[in-house]
């Protein structure tokens, strides 16, 4: 989403907020309290060696920036308010960029905080649509954005598969299969 191709997959090694801390703030009665949004590492990094067996889109590791809304909070430009310049957009965006960010959602921050509250191993993964760093409109077909939906569920796939034992038998059925034909 910042920077990277459209279809790219991340795999977010911290959740940011807007301010490219990992931290999720949240209110508790009348008291805030800030959790750490960490994830992982070696999670993350278990997924990103499950990448190296598809070679039909990039996967890569970086932060994910979380925000409250869609628009503004995204530094987007196509929505009913706008309080900001294009070029205010694009120096957050790069700033962005500089910290790590590599996608933008709205959800990894409370997901992380809250695994790692209850002491879950947890991962991220997203794939991106654009490159926010040149537009906010998505301009590739719809059968186009449903191929890139399947990118992180591919991944998913042979991440499970691996770690339940079944991924380098499914590949010897797989060519015991194409050997017989």
């Amino acid at each position: 989403m910042l920077g990277i191709e459209p279809g790219s997959v991340v795999i977010t090694d911290t959740a940011l907020d807007s301010f490219f801390k990992p931290q999720f703030e949240q209110v508790i009665l009348d008291n805030v309290v800030v959790r750490s949004t960490e994830l992982d590492k070696d999670l993350a990094e278990e997924l990103l060696n499950c990448s190296k067996e598809i070679h039909d889109f990039p996967t890569m590791t970086g932060h994910t920036m979380c925000t409250y809304d869609f628009y503004e909070g995204q530094g987007r430009l196509d929505g009913a308010l706008c309080s900001f310049s294009s070029e205010k957009k694009l120096e957050y965006l790069k700033r962005a960029y500089n910290a790590g960010v590599r996608n933008i959602e709205m959800e990894s921050t409370v997901f992380a905080a809250m695994c790692g509250l209850c002491g879950l191993k947890a991962a991220v993964v997203c794939v991106t649509l654009l490159n926010r760093l040149e537009g906010d409109q998505i301009t590739v077909p719809h059968e186009v954005l449903l191929e890139y939906q399947r990118r992180p569920q591919q991944l998913i796939s042979i991440f499970i598969k691996k770690r339940l034992g079944l991924y380098n038998q499914n590949k010897l059925l797989d060519n015991a299969f194409f050997l017989s034909n």
